[in-house]
Protein backbone atom coordinates (compact mmCIF):
# COMPACT_ATOMS: atom_id res chain seq x y z
CA UNK A 1 0.00 0.00 0.00
CA UNK A 2 1.35 3.41 -0.93
CA UNK A 3 1.14 6.18 1.67
CA UNK A 4 -0.60 9.30 0.39
CA UNK A 5 -0.76 12.82 1.73
CA UNK A 6 -3.95 14.85 2.01
CA UNK A 7 -3.17 16.88 -1.09
CA UNK A 8 -2.93 13.71 -3.21
CA UNK A 9 0.81 13.81 -3.82
CA UNK A 10 2.63 10.59 -3.14
CA UNK A 11 4.54 10.17 0.10
CA UNK A 12 5.59 6.84 -1.37
CA UNK A 13 7.99 8.48 -3.81
CA UNK A 14 9.39 10.84 -1.16
CA UNK A 15 9.91 7.96 1.26
CA UNK A 16 11.62 5.89 -1.42
CA UNK A 17 13.84 8.83 -2.36
CA UNK A 18 14.88 9.27 1.28
CA UNK A 19 15.57 5.57 1.68
CA UNK A 20 17.63 5.49 -1.52
CA UNK A 21 19.79 8.36 -0.26
CA UNK A 22 20.25 6.63 3.09
CA UNK A 23 21.04 3.25 1.50
CA UNK A 24 23.58 4.81 -0.87
CA UNK A 25 25.24 6.45 2.15
CA UNK A 26 26.29 2.89 3.09
CA UNK A 27 28.26 2.72 -0.16
CA UNK A 28 27.86 2.39 -3.92
CA UNK A 29 25.49 -0.37 -4.97
CA UNK A 30 23.20 -1.61 -7.73
CA UNK A 31 19.44 -1.24 -8.09
CA UNK A 32 18.49 -4.77 -7.11
CA UNK A 33 20.39 -4.37 -3.84
CA UNK A 34 18.52 -1.12 -3.17
CA UNK A 35 15.20 -2.94 -3.65
CA UNK A 36 16.27 -5.71 -1.29
CA UNK A 37 17.51 -3.23 1.35
CA UNK A 38 14.18 -1.36 1.29
CA UNK A 39 12.43 -4.69 1.77
CA UNK A 40 14.82 -5.59 4.61
CA UNK A 41 14.50 -2.19 6.32
CA UNK A 42 10.70 -2.42 6.22
CA UNK A 43 10.62 -6.04 7.45
CA UNK A 44 9.27 -7.27 4.13
CA UNK A 45 6.32 -4.88 4.04
CA UNK A 46 7.61 -2.87 1.09
CA UNK A 47 9.63 -3.81 -1.94
CA UNK A 48 9.59 -1.10 -4.58
CA UNK A 49 8.91 -2.22 -8.14
CA UNK A 50 11.71 -1.88 -10.66
CA UNK A 51 9.38 0.34 -12.72
CA UNK A 52 9.29 2.76 -9.79
CA UNK A 53 12.87 2.56 -8.56
CA UNK A 54 14.83 2.90 -11.79
CA UNK A 55 13.03 6.03 -13.07
CA UNK A 56 13.55 7.55 -9.60
CA UNK A 57 17.28 6.74 -9.74
CA UNK A 58 17.47 8.36 -13.17
CA UNK A 59 15.67 11.45 -11.88
CA UNK A 60 17.97 11.64 -8.86
CA UNK A 61 20.95 11.52 -11.23
CA UNK A 62 19.47 14.37 -13.29
CA UNK A 63 19.04 16.37 -10.07
CA UNK A 64 22.69 15.75 -9.22
CA UNK A 65 22.13 13.66 -6.07
CA UNK A 66 23.61 10.43 -7.38
CA UNK A 67 26.02 9.32 -10.05
CA UNK A 68 25.60 6.26 -12.19
CA UNK A 69 28.49 4.24 -13.58
CA UNK A 70 28.99 0.91 -15.26
CA UNK A 71 31.26 -1.59 -13.55
CA UNK A 72 32.69 -4.62 -15.33
CA UNK A 73 31.87 -7.90 -13.66
CA UNK A 74 31.64 -11.49 -14.81
CA UNK A 75 28.80 -12.21 -12.41
CA UNK A 76 26.04 -10.59 -14.48
CA UNK A 77 24.79 -11.10 -18.01
CA UNK A 78 26.61 -8.79 -20.39
CA UNK A 79 29.52 -8.42 -17.97
CA UNK A 80 28.51 -4.94 -16.76
CA UNK A 81 26.57 -3.83 -13.72
CA UNK A 82 25.11 -0.37 -13.15
CA UNK A 83 26.25 1.04 -9.79
CA UNK A 84 24.77 4.07 -8.04
CA UNK A 85 26.55 6.30 -5.53
CA UNK A 86 25.98 9.60 -3.75
CA UNK A 87 27.47 12.84 -5.01
CA UNK A 88 28.43 15.69 -2.69
CA UNK A 89 25.03 17.21 -3.44
CA UNK A 90 23.41 13.89 -2.49
CA UNK A 91 25.27 13.83 0.85
CA UNK A 92 24.10 17.39 1.54
CA UNK A 93 20.51 16.44 0.68
CA UNK A 94 20.69 13.45 3.01
CA UNK A 95 21.97 15.64 5.85
CA UNK A 96 19.16 18.14 5.18
CA UNK A 97 16.53 15.38 5.25
CA UNK A 98 17.90 13.83 8.45
CA UNK A 99 17.95 17.19 10.21
CA UNK A 100 14.46 18.06 9.01
CA UNK A 101 12.90 14.68 9.81
CA UNK A 102 14.59 13.93 13.15
CA UNK A 103 12.66 16.33 15.34
CA UNK A 104 9.33 15.87 13.57
CA UNK A 105 9.54 12.07 13.63
CA UNK A 106 10.57 11.95 17.29
CA UNK A 107 7.59 14.12 18.26
CA UNK A 108 5.27 11.93 16.21
CA UNK A 109 6.66 8.70 17.69
CA UNK A 110 6.37 10.07 21.21
CA UNK A 111 2.75 11.05 20.61
CA UNK A 112 1.86 7.79 18.93
CA UNK A 113 3.73 5.27 21.07
CA UNK A 114 4.43 6.73 24.50
CA UNK A 115 1.22 8.69 24.93
CA UNK A 116 -0.67 5.90 23.17
CA UNK A 117 0.60 3.37 25.76
CA UNK A 118 -0.65 5.65 28.54
CA UNK A 119 -4.09 5.82 26.93
CA UNK A 120 -4.18 2.03 26.53
CA UNK A 121 -3.28 1.53 30.19
CA UNK A 122 -5.95 4.04 31.27
CA UNK A 123 -8.57 2.10 29.27
CA UNK A 124 -7.65 -1.22 30.87
CA UNK A 125 -5.20 -2.55 28.30
CA UNK A 126 -2.35 -2.90 30.78
CA UNK A 127 -0.89 -6.03 29.22
CA UNK A 128 -0.62 -4.38 25.80
CA UNK A 129 0.80 -1.21 27.38
CA UNK A 130 3.40 -3.34 29.21
CA UNK A 131 4.38 -5.00 25.93
CA UNK A 132 4.81 -1.60 24.29
CA UNK A 133 6.89 -0.37 27.24
CA UNK A 134 9.12 -3.45 27.08
CA UNK A 135 9.70 -2.96 23.36
CA UNK A 136 10.43 0.74 23.96
CA UNK A 137 12.88 -0.01 26.77
CA UNK A 138 14.82 -2.52 24.67
CA UNK A 139 14.78 -0.29 21.60
CA UNK A 140 15.73 2.81 23.58
CA UNK A 141 18.72 1.07 25.16
CA UNK A 142 19.93 -0.09 21.74
CA UNK A 143 19.26 3.35 20.29
CA UNK A 144 21.19 5.10 23.08
CA UNK A 145 24.18 2.78 22.65
CA UNK A 146 24.30 3.50 18.92
CA UNK A 147 23.70 7.19 19.48
CA UNK A 148 26.62 7.36 21.90
CA UNK A 149 28.90 5.74 19.30
CA UNK A 150 27.80 7.97 16.44
CA UNK A 151 27.75 11.29 18.31
CA UNK A 152 31.30 11.24 19.68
Amino acid sequence: MRPRSRNGSSLYRESLRNLVLRILAEGPTHGYHIMRRVEEITDGKWRPAAGTLYPLLEQMQEEGYIEIREVSTGRVRGGKRIVYSLTDKGWKKLAEILLEKSEAKMKMLYYLIVEGAVLLRNKGYSEEADQICNILNTSTNQFMEELEKSCR
